[in-house]
């Protein structure tokens, strides 16, 4: 018996050494983004503690703490002695974190406190969660007696357009913000949007980036659902009207006196012809139409006033640079000059500043490409223009400072700015191959129509096996064939009958190569139609990290073709060292 009792009693001291505790304490509901709130570490049934280990919030602001606080709380054997050690902390972004666990030595042993998690929200998703739970509580869900559901509809659901402004001068952006406000039960379909006649458009935000927050009016949270916002820059002088949006709804109401957090749906050509269920036997479905007002918006012209001669409609703020590929050239031998333009304002309209080219120098259409950030009004960043050129005669060359004006809406006044002069010098032929002269000999020899039918039938043929041994080489990629497959067509074959093609002083040459390699870009980045430009080429090629090697290679490739197709000057190009170019290049597109 005396056994029995001591081992009863070294078993009730175990159980109560166990329950001393030690946890982390944190909020159950999310906490909000620059808001301070409470940590707590508590220990239960201790009689000493001490060493408590500072906690590091990492993702928090600390703004006060330890702070202890002692008690007791009830237990089965009377009270038990509690301590709690509180930090007040300030969450500094939204997101999901942990609040670490911390150490104590209390009886003589050392406790820890395990880890727990806080989900941080924005002040917007608060408020937003803040109206859906007040609304549940006095739904505008239930269709009470005696109410008229169209009326219920209409103070419940509407839509608004926002601009910031309602007069603006030519290219000055004025900014549409289209906004569903609803505290209903619906889906909304949108039937037609707005015409944007005399403007040109750039999209901010769309109903795809599913923007909501909630909005305090009239003492009321509505959910606001931002369908589309717009820069808007005129084209030109005069009086134009931004046209009504157009929605068509859906909104269910139920008859019995439930809770519902209402939500809403919005797309395009969602509703179609067919009738909804209601969601239960109470509740039923009443069809609206609705539409924001038409905005006029008064567009003032550029004053005329010490409006210079290089001005082109450029609005906003700007400054101007121009770089050149290199500045030894040989001569016949295409380069180009990059125009870049930085600031704010109508990047959407600015044209390709005028250059005032030497004599002797003959110049191409320049492309152009953006680096736009879409989220500042006017829009914001840099469009580049590339203009090639080639030079046929050795000497130096100098291209005049190049000017571009502007209007500024900050100061109501034109500015001219300008780049510094560029200077190259133009040297000897480039180098060519071995193969190449020999391949001029052979031309010399070759003067009967007979010997040009001959060579452009076989330059057809090569062309056609180029297209055929591309599209090979990428169903290979695609279908994940062995890698030791050998291709279709090896470089060694393709440069033989490029040796033979020489001979033919063809466009056809130039005209096939174009069409290749752009349907073969197409293809790997998924262009088509008007989507296929240099300008986006280059924009594409800058968001894939490109080589700038590859790049220049490409640029060589394009430009070579082109100027043997749109234009008449005397270019001495290597088709073989074209060719390899070009399949050197195309590999690097698989």
């Amino acid at each position: 018996m005396r056994i029995s009792a001591t081992i009863f009693s070294l078993l009730l001291c175990i159980a109560l050494q166990a329950q001393v505790s030690f946890k982390t304490v944190v909020p159950q509901q999310p906490v909000v983004a620059g808001e301070s709130f409470q940590v707590q570490y508590v220990l239960e049934d201790a009689d000493n503690a001490s060493s408590l280990k500072p906690p590091v919030f990492r993702n928090f602001r600390y703004v006060a703490g330890p702070n202890l606080y002692t008690g007791s709380v009830p237990s089965v054997h009377g009270s038990k002695p509690l301590r709690n050690f509180v930090y007040t902390i300030e969450a500094t972004r939204p997101g999901r974190f942990i609040i670490p666990g911390t150490t104590v030595v209390a009886d003589g042993q050392l406790l820890q406190s395990s880890n727990a998690w806080v989900k941080v929200i924005t002040k917007e998703e608060a408020t937003l969660l803040f109206g859906r739970e007040t609304a549940a509580m006095s739904s505008d869900y239930i269709l009470r007696p005696g109410e008229d559901p169209y009326q219920k509809i209409k103070k419940n659901l509407f839509l608004k357009v926002l601009v910031d402004k309602r007069s603006c001068y030519t290219g000055e952006p004025v900014t549409a913000t289209f906004k569903l406000y609803s505290r209903l039960e619906s889906k909304s379909d949108i039937v037609k949007n707005p015409g944007f006649y005399g403007f040109t458009v750039f999209d901010m935000v769309n109903l795809a980036d599913k923007q909501v927050a909630a909005e305090k009016l009239n003492g009321k949270v509505y959910d606001v659902h931002t369908i589309r916002k717009v820069q808007l820059y005129p084209l030109q002088a005069g009086s134009f009207t931004i046209d009504p949006m157009e929605v068509k709804n859906k909104v269910e109401f139920s008859r019995s006196a439930v809770n519902k957090k209402t939500e809403q749906e919005i797309a395009e050509g969602m509703l179609g012809g067919s009738e909804d269920e209601p969601t239960n036997k109470n509740a039923e479905v009443f069809e609206s139409s609705m539409s924001s007002e038409a905005v006029t918006i008064t567009v003032k012209p550029s004053p005329e006033k010490n409006k210079p001669a290089s001005f082109n409609g450029a609005t906003g703020h700007f400054s101007i640079s121009a770089s050149l590929m290199k500045t030894e050239i040989p001569k016949n031998e295409e380069a180009w000059v990059e125009v870049t333009i930085t600031g704010k304002g109508n990047f959407l309209q600015l044209t390709a500043p005028a250059i005032q080219w030497p004599s002797g120098v003959e110049a191409f259409d320049a492309a152009s490409a953006d680096k736009l950030d879409k989220t500042k009004i006017p829009l914001a960043g840099s469009r580049s223009f590339r203009y090639p050129f080639v030079c046929a005669a050795e000497g130096e060359y100098v291209i005049p400072a190049i000017e571009f004006s502007f209007f500024d809406t900050d100061s109501n006044r034109y500015r001219t700015v300008s780049t510094k002069p560029v200077q190259f010098v133009v040297k000897g032929e480039a180098v060519k191959k071995e193969i190449k002269t020999t391949k001029k000999n052979s031309i010399n020899s070759i003067n009967s129509r007979t010997s040009r039918i001959a060579g452009g039938i076989v330059l057809g043929l090569l062309l056609i096996v180029l297209a055929y041994w591309l599209l090979r080489k990428k169903e290979t990629v695609a279908e994940k064939m062995v890698e030791e497959q050998q291709p279709f067509i090896t470089t060694d074959e393709l440069l033989q009958r490029a040796v033979q093609l020489a001979a033919v002083n063809d466009p056809g040459f130039y005209r096939e190569l174009h069409h290749i390699t752009w349907n073969w870009l197409g293809e790997y980045f998924g262009l088509e139609g008007t989507a296929m430009n240099r300008a986006g080429l280059v924009e594409l090629l800058e968001q894939k990290n490109t080589p700038q090697e590859i790049k220049n290679s490409l640029d060589f490739i394009l430009n070579s073709c082109e100027a043997h197709l749109y234009t008449t000057a005397s270019l001495d190009t290597d088709k073989e060292q074209l060719l390899e170019e070009a399949k050197k290049v195309l590999e690097n597109f698989m």
